[in-house]
């Protein structure tokens, strides 16, 4: 492997070369001195940086040959372990895939490696629905057996111990509801119950199901994280029946019902956001007993991810699956005091509040002033993280990138053309980030992605290299802790230059 000083070294020497003085010894985005440098100078101080890491990398690094992101460049806070306990098809498209979000009712997943391959002529949509397949035509001992082998497989120790070498400091691991199934016994205590293998949706109880997580299994992985010095959020990533509408809330394309829809129980009928309060009681109370080791790594926990995502848009379309966007808020304020009430906000873990804009009609109108009135200044200041999500992939013509016109820029274009228009983006938008937010600010999932068509998105390595640079760089400017969405894709072949990390770093074989 390459080493970081190895890297250090050959870049101070392409400067020293160029009679220009090292601008590199802060591998955080744009050094500090780029960030004073006069308006109007040609060529501009990141501009020379840009140029000399750009040099650095294609002398020292190939597409097969690791890098230290550090070296190179800056590195995230944290990267998502997408994929892993939580399927998405796209992550399995092989080399047909098309779209991060699939279109229509089709999905995108052909496989599901090590154990399942070759479903090319009737791919596989979301998480449930495959583990419904795999049950019904294979048995529940086989089905299980298909996506443990995949978890085990998936991410391992190297993982954490290549993220660790990239100087990342956290990793968030996207969780499903099944990892509590337990919490559902009051609908059926002979189907979910503490040891249960798969279990049903409980709306969609023919047509769903998921193999559970083992939490004693998900507290050796914390273990392992803390032997390698890095932290964890925990993230739950969907609830019962559909929470949000994609491939990831794990009955889609079934329509959404958590928000509207309910359950019958022994007691009578129950909501599926009721059953959303058990789950999070039963999270946060487990996090809370956890051992000192595990409990040590934890550096916050999401209660649920992007809330209702699309509602706002499927309203509009005259789809809606939510009453409202106070339901939305109303639900999340009572599920944050679970979170609020309990021992960790005094032990220093932190509350990463999830949104994204397609859930609301005005996002910035709404979701900040509810913030403000639902968490004191000390907690905004202390545990209570704004968490967004930030893409180009449906940036439109105002911030995508493209092999074809209709994006802000051609993906042909000379890479200080780009980066001029892609800082202008995301300087706006996290500038309207941090004048609307008073408090903590995360962005939990950034990409690579120019375009959300891979095959359209630009996948030149030194363009690249320049938009991690930029998100990063500006990042840090208004202090919000970024995310990279994903750590790995190595059976998505499409997705990967925009969306994996260990790919851009060159560790994936």
């Amino acid at each position: 492997m390459v080493s970081m000083q190895h890297l250090l070294l050959a870049v101070g020497a392409v400067a020293a070369s160029t009679g220009a003085s090292d601008p590199l010894e802060a591998p955080m985005g744009l050094d500090d001195e780029c960030l004073q440098a006069e308006e109007g100078t040609e060529p501009t101080c990141g501009l020379n940086a840009l140029q000399l890491r750009s040099r650095a990398r294609s002398e020292n690094a190939t597409s097969e040959s690791p890098v230290s992101l550090a070296a190179l460049w800056s590195v995230p806070s944290g990267v998502n372990l997408g994929g892993w306990l939580v399927l998405e098809d796209w992550f399995f498209s092989g080399t047909s895939g098309r779209h991060v979000s699939s279109m229509g009712t089709t999905g995108q997943g052909v496989e599901l490696p090590p154990l399942l391959w070759g479903m090319e002529s009737d791919p596989w949509q979301s998480e449930g629905l495959l583990t419904k397949h795999l049950v019904d035509t294979k048995g529940a001992a086989e089905a299980a057996h298909i996506i443990e082998a995949h978890r085990l497989a998936f991410i391992t120790d190297s993982d954490l111990q290549e993220i660790a070498k990239q100087d990342i400091k956290s990793v968030r691991v996207p969780l499903p509801w099944t990892m509590f199934a337990d919490a559902l016994y009051r609908v059926d205590p002979k189907v979910y119950y503490k040891g249960a293998k798969i279990v049903p949706d409980p709306y969609y109880r023919d047509q769903a199901s998921f193999v559970t997580v083992d939490r004693d299994w998900l507290q050796k992985f914390l273990r392992q994280c803390a032997q390698h010095n890095l932290k964890v959020v925990l993230d739950f990533h969907f609830m019962p029946s559909g929470s949000s509408d994609g491939t990831y809330n794990g009955i889609w394309p079934l329509p959404p019902k958590f928000w509207t829809g309910g359950v019958h129980t022994p007691t009578g009928m129950v909501q599926l956001t009721e059953v959303g309060n058990w789950l999070v009681d039963a999270f946060v109370k487990w996090v809370e007993i956890l051992p000192s080791q595990e409990f040590s790594v934890v550096e916050g926990i999401t209660i649920l991810n992007e809330p209702a995502h699309m509602a706002a848009i499927n309203r509009a379309n005259g789809k809606p699956f939510t009453d409202s966007e106070q339901q939305v808020l109303d639900w999340f304020r009572g599920a944050a005091g679970f979170f609020q009430r309990s021992t960790l906000p005094s032990k220093g873990k932190k509350l990463y509040i999830s949104f994204s804009e397609p859930a609301f009609a005005n996002f910035w109108e709404t979701v900040p002033a509810w913030y403000t009135k639902t968490f004191t200044s000390q907690e905004r200041h202390s545990w209570a993280v704004f968490d967004i999500h930030w893409y180009t992939a449906w940036g439109g013509a105002k911030c995508s990138g493209r092999t074809v016109s209709g994006g802000a820029y051609l993906c042909n274009q000379p890479v200080h053309e780009i980066q001029s228009k892609i800082h202008k983006c995301i300087e706006a938008d996290m500038q309207k980030f941090a004048e609307r937010v008073d408090g903590l600010k995360a962005c939990s999932e950034f990409s690579l992605g120019t375009f959300e068509n891979p095959t359209m998105a630009c996948n030149n390595r030194d363009t690249l290299y320049m938009y991690l640079g930029e998100q990063l760089s500006v990042f840090k400017q208004f202090h919000i802790e970024p995310f990279f969405w994903t750590w790995r894709m190595p059976y998505g072949k499409n997705f990967e230059s925009g969306w994996s990390l260990k790919w851009i770093a060159g560790l994936e074989k």
